[in-house]
């Protein structure tokens, strides 16, 4: 009997076909829950997903034949890695495929904030036409600092050494990726000479609310806080005093912490009160976790994950 693969979420339709290709039985149903996930036979050796539901210790005890685990994207918070490393189950992701999207989106933040564009679109629409207040910025003359260095931090830094600006980059689990156009730095030199800091960091226990009130208040002087990474690692409410008290200058948040396993935001009537703060700021952009939501991130996506599922069936 050919192996069998359970697909839960969307992926690009190349995955199936190629895996098919290979003599794999790929069974795709996106409206699996939880609790269906455990009532299945234990038949899978592989499961696709993006954040459909969690795999914990009970879903993984569920399926004792399963091998691997891709998660389509790069956070892999919504399963049990420790524990599905003891069951021998691969645990694979594929941040290279959307890091191009979500550098492109932090680009695209940063020049919202530096030009004022998404207030001076309300104006506009409202009859306003406030030239004098909305005069910008350039970035060239910015120096921006990079926080985390894995996939989408270089792919920042690529995009931003056109425009000329000094780049720093800070990563605690790395070293040694300085080069002539990216200045390896400690965090504190970031914060000491950086106008932009940009979140390019997974979220992991060390780094919850990674951003946060002791942090912010280090920083020098004001600067643009860019999160392109994920919600939990920015503490919304200390950001908000940032903003209030100046020492952030502008917040551009694609990620929030109050985002459910499935990457959604609460509903408005049950915001809480930092969201609701956040929300009617002027110099605070925020976008619903779309920074690496593009077509051709999906078609990637989709031709690293054929590649890492290839090389674990190989090992077995």
């Amino acid at each position: 009997m050919a192996a069998k693969i359970l697909v839960v979420d969307k992926v690009h339709e190349s995955l199936v076909a190629r895996l098919s290709e290979q003599g794999l039985v790929c069974e795709v149903n996106r409206e699996l829950t939880y609790d269906d996930f455990i009532a299945l036979p234990d038949e899978y050796l592989g499961l696709i997903i993006r954040s459909r539901f969690v795999v914990d210790k009970k879903a993984l005890l569920s399926k004792p034949s399963l091998r691997f685990v891709v998660r389509i994207g790069s956070g892999v918070e919504n399963i049990d890695t420790e524990f599905a490393e003891r069951c021998g189950v691969k645990v694979l992701s594929t941040p290279e495929g959307n890091a191009p999207s979500v550098a492109e989106h932090a680009l695209g933040l940063l020049l919202a904030a530096l030009r004022h564009t998404a207030a001076a679109d309300k104006e506009v629409r409202r009859g306003e036409w406030l030239r004098e207040k909305n005069k910008g910025c350039e970035i060239g003359p910015r120096t921006i600092g990079i926080i985390g260095y894995g996939h989408t931090g270089p792919a920042f830094a690529r995009l931003l050494k056109p425009f000329g600006c000094k780049i720093y980059a800070y990563d605690k689990f790395k070293s040694g990726f300085g080069s002539t156009d990216v200045i390896e730095a400690p965090l504190e030199t970031l914060l000491e000479k950086c106008d932009v800091l940009s979140l390019h960091i997974n979220y992991l226990p060390e780094n919850h609310y990674f951003i946060n009130k002791n942090l912010i208040n280090q920083a020098q002087h004001p600067f643009i806080l860019i999160n392109t990474s994920r919600g939990l690692a920015v503490n919304t409410a200390d950001v908000v005093e940032g903003l209030q008290k100046g020492k952030i200058q502008y917040a551009c948040l694609d990620v929030l912490e109050y985002e459910n396993v499935r990457l959604k935001n609460a509903a408005k009537e049950d915001w809480q009160e930092p969201m609701r703060q956040l929300a009617e700021m002027d110099n605070v952009i925020l976008t619903p976790h779309i920074a690496g939501q593009t077509t051709d991130a999906e078609r990637r996506h989709a031709e690293v994950a054929f590649e890492k599922i290839m090389q674990v069936l190989k090992e077995l």
